[in-house]
Formats: C-alpha cells, sequence, structure tokens
C-alpha cells in the first residue's frame, strides 16, 4: 500500500538520511529536475560548524547506461516539491510531498 506523507525540507532529508539506503530506488523533484533512479551512495559529513552535507548519488533510469548524478540535498532542499522512495525487495513506494521551507534572507 502507497504511502503519503508531507514534510518541509529539513524534515525530508532528515527523513532520507534514517530511510534510504543503497540499491533503494528513488526519485526527486525539485526545481524543474525529475531524478528517478537506483540509490548507489549516500555520503554525509560536515560542510561548516553549522551545516551537515548529505549527499545522494543515483544511478539514472533510462535509455543511456552508466549515468549517474550526485545530489546534494542541502543545496537543493529549498527547490524540492516531491520524494518517492521504493526500499529495495518492495513494491509500495513512499511519496513525500515538500511544503516550502522557511528561507533565510540575508
Amino acid at each position: 500500500m502507497d504511502k503519503m506523507l508531507t514534510m518541509d525540507c529539513d524534515e525530508a532529508i532528515d527523513y532520507i538520511r534514517k530511510n534510504v539506503k543503497i540499491y533503494d530506488n528513488l526519485e526527486l523533484s525539485y526545481h524543474r529536475v525529475f531524478t528517478p533512479g537506483e540509490v548507489i551512495n549516500i555520503q554525509e559529513y560536515d560542510c561548516e560548524e553549522d551545516r551537515k552535507s548529505c549527499r545522494v548519488i543515483v544511478q539514472i533510469e533510462g535509455e543511456n547506461l552508466g549515468q549517474s548524478v550526485e545530489v546534494d540535498m542541502e543545496e537543493i532542499k529549498d527547490d524540492l516539491i516531491e520524494i518517492k522512495h521504493i526500499p529495495a525487495g518492495e513494491e509500495y513506494p513512499t511519496t513525500i510531498v515538500i511544503e516550502k521551507c522557511e528561507q533565510d534572507i540575508e
């Protein structure tokens, strides 16, 4: 059974950190970009004192095999629209609809 969640962008990135594993299928919709594919790596590390990075490397589904893309979730978080996560070996997705995050205005 499909699961539908609504989260802000920070909660969605936290969901990815805790729930998405290598070999899961992930569909990211952000700005005007759609990135569907299999997760081949997830990297987390500290960028600055107060910020952690979460980078997801996805093997893109499509005609051209061998293409992968690295997405820094922290960099695109304000543009996130929707995330669909299908754990490896399962058929039912979790769809996360993103509410707008408050943007820091400098």
